[in-house]
């Protein structure tokens, strides 16, 4: 099928070739960050590639510039209830442990997963402030681009963005697989991407799943699980979208991009958690940050609560897999792992986390 090559970002501070070879380069560096969840952590260096990635999305933002007065962002009233359910419901599917090679010959193996109900009402009231008031919605070319909610956590520095995307005569056959609620980016030609607005090292890590239930042919609903390897951003400064279109006929040919401007909102609060030893872990409604000086692979991490009961986050004797994102960064003694939870956390309620055999024990709100 022939379209229109369209690329709202023409700005011109880069030749062309620059700008598409840095593009293709990023699509790369992203598909590797979606496809390959941190199922158990082993602590070697990365921040040279996120390093990398973080130029390439500097680079791509300088080029589209000129482009971002051509879109224009408006307030759209959005069910919030809805997102809930996308965000930390099961409107995301569970699955059985599973490996399968694609149709490209990759081989791809997602553990067990475990996704469990949500009440809206009081997710929303857990999160209270640190919700956005309205959604925001943009219309690119003949895409529509809502973002209905999203809550960040400058303390374990994770994120999460519910939107929609609409477009006319769908995504193509194949662009979700419906069994595990994922983008297959064999056919998925859309990249939505979120970063942070902080100058150096703005990318964030992530994936990407598919609210199956509510999503249509002509409507996805995707929740965006991302964390941060250097947290050296603020949730008042907002976050900026890169939204691209890759070609049907040539993949690696950009068809229409822009850059959008997502207001801030107040950050979620942690909990300290301490250990025997002194080592001191952060956890929020949506993720952990755990310092890992003296870890070298996380095996197993749960979250003990005050009526007895416990959330399994990792298992790896289980092979389970109860994280929506995990990234690893840094070098010895400095070494962070980030876990996004693929449900909602109760802070107030969590007595204990446990790594490995390591007990840590709550403490007190980091605001």
């Amino acid at each position: 099928m022939e379209r229109n090559s369209k690329s709202i970002s023409e700005g011109l501070k880069l030749p062309q070739e620059s700008r598409e070879r840095i593009r293709c380069q990023l699509a790369s560096y992203q598909k590797q960050r979606e496809e390959i969840p941190m199922k158990k952590t082993t602590f070697k260096s990365r921040v040279p590639l996120l390093a990398a990635a973080a130029v390439l999305m500097m680079a791509l933002a300088w080029t589209a510039t000129a482009a971002v007065s051509q879109i224009f962002r408006q307030e759209a009233a959005v069910d919030t209830s809805q997102a809930m359910q996308g965000m930390f419901g099961k409107s995301r599917p569970s699955w059985t442990e599973r490996g399968e090679y694609d149709a490209a010959g990759n081989w791809f193996y997602n553990p067990n997963r475990e996704t469990v109900a949500v009440d809206s009402a009081f997710a929303q009231d857990l999160l209270g402030d640190a919700l956005p008031g309205t959604g925001y919605q943009w219309r690119i070319g003949d895409y529509t681009l809502t973002v209905e909610a999203y809550v960040v956590d400058e303390n374990t520095s994770t994120a999460k963005f519910y939107y929609t995307l609409e477009h006319p005569g769908g995504f193509g056959e194949g662009a979700v697989d419906e069994t595990l609620g994922l983008l297959n980016y064999n056919h998925y030609r859309v990249c939505v991407t979120f970063q942070s607005t902080a100058e150096e090292d703005p990318y964030l890590g992530r994936r990407r799943y598919v609210d199956v239930r509510r999503s249509t042919a002509e409507k996805l609903c995707i929740v965006d699980c991302a964390a941060s390897a250097t947290g050296n951003w603020k949730a008042e400064d907002g976050f900026l979208i890169t939204f691209q279109v890759w070609g049907e006929e040539e993949p690696n040919k950009e068809e229409l991009s822009a850059v959008l401007e997502l207001p801030g909102v107040e950050s979620l609060p942690a909990v300290s958690a301490a250990s025997p030893a002194g080592d001191r872990l952060e956890l929020s409604a949506i993720g952990v940050k755990l310092p890992c000086a003296h870890i070298d692979e996380v095996d197993y991490l749960a979250l003990e609560y005050k009526d007895g009961t416990q959330y399994v986050v990792l298992d790896d004797g289980a092979h389970l897999d109860n994280t929506d994102y995990g990234l690893g960064s840094g070098e010895r003694p400095h070494m962070v792992a980030r876990y996004v939870f693929n449900r909602l956390v109760d802070p107030s309620q969590v007595t204990a986390v446990v790594v490995n055999s390591q007990r840590y024990e709550t403490e007190e709100v980091a605001g």
